[in-house]
């Protein structure tokens, strides 16, 4: 079964089953397959990103999770693709990766280092050929001042993992504009670093350009953000470059636009003469 055909089919397998916590995506970043984790699914963050699809989306903490109905549920999604994938093929081959994202921030969960190990348990007892290619965090990145997530950042990079990072902003007003946090970017490169630290870590970063007072603006500032991250250029992986494609939920005063494809492609080339690897996703 080839791989958009194996994800639709997995879609419907889900929707029968009625799972809590596991969701099957297509994930352009991933570019294929993605098992996706919520922690959240009682539609709460800590941040609330101008461009966040979430509807419903508050504040709040993460309810109690069912660890043991969530791990039934990665069981029997990963049992079902084996019994789907052909022969000649592996799980490995068609599913991209696990990857801890969701309704809200995954670290803000007091069980997140649990669950990780839950998962890690999980994974270890299948061949390397029977489970996905990357465990992935996707997060804001507010919790890695953490000892307890930096320990499970740890066991994510004992398992061949990754973090990524979300940096949307060149300044403090950007942070507040687009991801609705109010902490100093500077602040925030701290938790980058810690995240270097300890793991694989990428760099995720939505460009995307809104109307103010009937004039575009496209954020993040590239001056700002080139400044922020050149400390980071041996440290982290690489960026991974996007712009917005599905509808927000949090836009309530509609001011975002559709990033030019070619804006993008000069916002990339500008990274890249700087020295850093950029993935760019339209």
């Amino acid at each position: 079964m080839e791989s958009l055909a194996l994800f639709e089919a997995l879609k419907a397998f889900a929707s029968t089953h009625a799972w809590r916590y596991v969701y099957p995506v297509w994930s352009r970043r991933a570019q294929g397959i993605s098992i996706g984790i919520n922690l959240h699914p009682n539609h709460c963050c800590n941040w609330h990103c101008l461009y966040c699809q979430v509807a419903g989306l508050q504040r709040g903490p993460s309810p109690v999770i069912d660890v043991s109905g969530l791990q039934q549920e990665l069981t029997d999604c990963l049992h079902w693709l084996s019994q789907q994938i052909h022969p000649t093929r592996t799980l490995r081959d068609c599913v991209q990766d696990i990857a801890f994202a969701g309704d809200g921030e995954p670290t803000t969960s007091p069980q997140f280092p649990e669950i990780l190990a839950m998962l890690a348990n999980l994974l270890q007892q299948r061949s390397a050929d029977d489970r996905p290619a990357y465990v992935r965090l996707i997060t804001n990145g507010s919790q890695l001042q953490y000892a307890h997530v930096q320990h499970a950042l740890k066991l994510l990079h004992a398992l061949g993992g990754e973090v990524w990072f979300k940096v949307d902003a060149g300044n403090d007003a950007e942070m507040r504009a687009i991801n609705d946090a109010r902490l100093p970017l500077w602040l925030h490169m701290q938790r980058l670093q810690a995240s270097c630290m300890v793991c694989n870590t990428w760099v995720q970063t939505a460009v995307v350009s809104r109307k103010v007072n009937g004039e575009i603006i496209t954020t993040p500032s590239l001056t700002g953000y080139l400044q922020a991250l050149l400390p980071f250029k041996q440290q982290i992986k690489g960026i991974l470059l996007y712009g917005i494609t599905r509808p927000s939920q949090q836009d309530n005063l509609g001011c975002l636009q559709a990033t030019p494809a070619v804006v993008l492609e000069q916002f990339a080339e500008i990274l890249r003469t700087q020295g850093f690897c950029v993935r760019l996703f339209f």
